[in-house]
């Protein structure tokens, strides 16, 4: 590797892990003070708090790496540029995208940690985020909820576990309950579905078991008052930045066989795919960006070497800077533009996650290759 690779490398690295996680602490924090509100009543230590705002900070990261990388990139060969670097590279080496192969891997490696921040480091700390947020206002969790399948407390002490929970549709769907006594088990009803109307669990097609009195009895339609609103157990139930692919996959496999089509799961696990690929196109992006791409006149150039900006490196930074933000905010507008398409089933939810990332693969390649050698 030349020395001037290890140098860019070097200096991308830094403005990049600067940027990532700089301004991710700074939404962690903005995010801690918009819940100061509602988390000093109950008096939280500091050392609460403050684990509170780390265990956010992944979750940022993953939000802001794309952004990140674009303005790194950006930065640090604007001023390659601005210092004539390039024109000493090409005289020497006479391969551009030959210096530029070890970024192309960086692109790549950049690609897989995002996916596995999105899919093991963000699901984890947002489920013991959510869990110290219970901790902080002494809320206990009386529910659990997997793929699905959700298990609570009733008001009246009894065990409620429902196979498959439709949230959007305040639905269940094999009810469960079990009381019990000093003794043990009392009784068992099971519904074969529930319905949360007039403020309260209307229960279908009953079987109650009496197990103290050894009896079986059918009842088409019974009320259970015991299970709490949807409102309240909803808050604690796992949110698609919590699930895996793999649990969110098999959710929408359960809810395919209960015969329910959910196009907001579907649409939300093939954004989990499509979105860390957005990482490696960026970085090409601004590569091609700040080197030329197919701009022969080098537009970035002249403004950067513009007599206002002559001197000194932040007018520089300050274009990059401002590029990289404004391609930013056009992505994030197309991205959740066609992920709302998708939601709406307006177009196919496999395929809404994936146009504006295809869009900006195809520009950030096809500049890329355009940069004069």
């Amino acid at each position: 590797m030349l020395i001037i690779q290890r140098l860019y490398i070097k200096e991308f690295l830094k403005v990049l892990l600067i940027l990532t996680f700089g301004i991710s602490a700074v939404f962690s924090i903005i995010g801690l003070i918009d819940k100061i509100d509602d988390f000093m009543p109950y008096k939280p230590s500091f050392n609460l708090l403050m684990l509170y705002t780390a265990l956010s900070i992944p979750k940022y990261t993953n939000y802001l790496l794309p952004m990140s990388i674009l303005l790194s990139s950006l930065f640090i060969f604007s001023q390659a540029i601005k210092r004539r670097e390039i024109i000493a590279i090409k005289a020497a080496t006479g391969k551009m995208k030959k210096v530029l192969i070890p970024f192309v891997i960086i692109g790549i490696i950049l690609t897989s940690f995002a996916f596995l921040l999105g899919e093991i480091i963000v699901p984890t700390t947002s489920k013991k985020l959510h869990s110290i947020k219970n901790k902080i206002i002494k809320k206990e969790r009386g529910l659990a909820f997997k793929e699905g399948t959700l298990y609570i407390r009733g008001k009246d002490g009894s065990i409620v576990r429902i196979s498959l929970y439709l949230p959007d549709k305040n639905i269940s769907k094999g009810v469960s309950i079990f009381k019990f006594d000093e003794e043990g088990l009392k009784e068992r009803l099971d519904a074969e579905t529930g319905l949360w109307k007039d403020n309260v669990w209307k229960l279908k097609d009953v079987t109650l078991y009496d197990i103290a009195k050894g009896q079986i009895r059918k009842i088409k339609e019974a009320v259970y008052p015991a299970i709490e609103s949807p409102k309240i157990f909803q808050e604690d139930m796992w949110k698609v930045e919590e699930m895996t692919i793999i649990e969110m996959v098999k959710y929408k496999q359960r809810l395919d066989e209960a015969g329910f089509k959910n196009i907001k799961l579907l649409v939300d696990i093939s954004s989990r795919l499509s979105y860390p690929l957005i990482n490696l196109f960026m970085l090409l992006l601004g590569i091609s960006l700040s080197l030329g791409g197919d701009f022969r006149g080098h537009w970035l150039l002249k403004l950067i070497s513009s007599q206002k900006i002559k001197e000194g490196t932040l007018g520089s930074g300050i274009i990059a800077a401002g590029l990289g933000l404004l391609i930013s905010l056009v992505y994030w507008f197309g991205y959740s533009l066609f992920l709302s398409l998708g939601y709406a089933g307006a177009i196919s939810p496999l395929i809404a996650p994936w146009v504006v990332p295809i869009i900006f693969a195809v520009i950030s390649v096809y500049l890329y290759s355009q940069i004069p050698e």
